[in-house]
């Protein structure tokens, strides 16, 4: 059905914006008269057209040629008046069709009377066949997107399966957020993940961060990584997620190095600055024992074993 529907959306623009067959009496194409001069020779016939060159003879008169356009050729038919039309402009011209005096078997008309064409239609296929493409690549769209609605429906509307809990889940987030894991401690071990052959072996770097005020005061996060993210919830997976609306998405890191041993946090925010025992963090800065790190609401404290 959306096949027909699209077939159907192309092929009406298109027919709309082809050649018409000649709707005023005694219309005839330039074509058909170029292609066949003979059967028109002293026949009064009608033409509409857009009008391409004028020549006036003799200079500085309205009396000369002027040649007209239509839409079945690509040659104009030369046309004789006593009254020479502006460039460009659509006519339905009438006359009677003889041979050039300068060139046998070529038709000329005489013009017997012009009147104003009834609109551009050269003008108008062209907008029609710009919209005729248009909506193609729509309905092309639309194909594609409908083929794939069938796997995201299926995927919608298929069960969710239930899991149990992971080992260390943090139940004080808010209702409807999504869990945060809260790391084990020096003597726990992460519990291995459904189908691992080997327990993972937590290490502990003998730091650890703990957040004095804010929404999630109490809190505790042992460091664990080499880099440890730092934010609000978001595209970012960050390894220490607060429920602070004042801290950026991405908000800060803290860097270990295991040959010194030291952490540095670097500030990541444009928004929200991080500050460091009061002091604004341009860049980096070491963390020491007991440091107090401050990101909008939330005030965290930086703790070694």
């Amino acid at each position: 059905m959306l096949f027909r529907v699209a077939w159907l959306l192309l092929v009406i623009p298109l027919t709309l914006a082809a050649p018409q067959v000649p709707t005023e009496p005694g219309q005839v194409w330039v074509s058909d008269i170029l292609a066949n001069p003979a059967r028109y020779w002293n026949v009064t016939v009608t033409i509409v057209g857009q009008v391409q060159n004028v020549n006036a003879n003799p200079p500085g008169t309205t009396r000369g040629t002027y040649s007209l356009l239509d839409e079945s050729s690509l040659t104009p038919l030369g046309i004789r008046t006593r009254d020479l039309p502006p460039v460009g402009r659509e006519y339905t011209v009438t006359g009677v069709i003889v041979q050039d005096p300068g060139q046998a078997n070529v038709p000329v008309m005489n013009e017997i009377s012009r009147g104003a064409a009834g609109g551009n239609t050269m003008l108008r296929n062209l907008l029609i066949a710009g919209t005729a493409l248009f909506v193609g690549l729509v309905v092309a769209l639309v194909m594609m997107m409908g083929r794939k609605a069938p796997a995201g429906a299926s995927a919608a509307h298929t069960p969710a399966t239930s899991t149990p809990a992971p080992a260390g889940f943090d139940a004080t987030r808010k209702s409807g957020a999504d869990p945060t894991r809260k790391l084990a401690t020096d003597s726990q071990t992460a519990a291995a993940a459904p189908g691992d052959d080997k327990t993972k072996v937590f290490m502990h770097l003998g730091a650890e961060i703990k957040v004095d005020k804010g929404p999630d005061a109490g809190r505790a996060f042992p460091l664990h990584l080499q880099v440890t993210n730092i934010g609000r919830a978001g595209v970012r997976k960050n390894n220490i997620e607060l429920n602070d609306d004042t801290v950026s998405k991405e908000q800060a890191a803290i860097f270990y190095d295991a040959k010194t041993t030291t952490f540095t946090l670097a500030n990541q925010s444009n928004t929200n600055p991080t500050s460091v025992n009061e002091s604004v963090v341009a860049d980096t800065v070491v963390l020491e024992q007991g440091a107090t790190i401050q990101m909008g609401a939330t005030v965290l404290r930086f703790e070694r074993d």
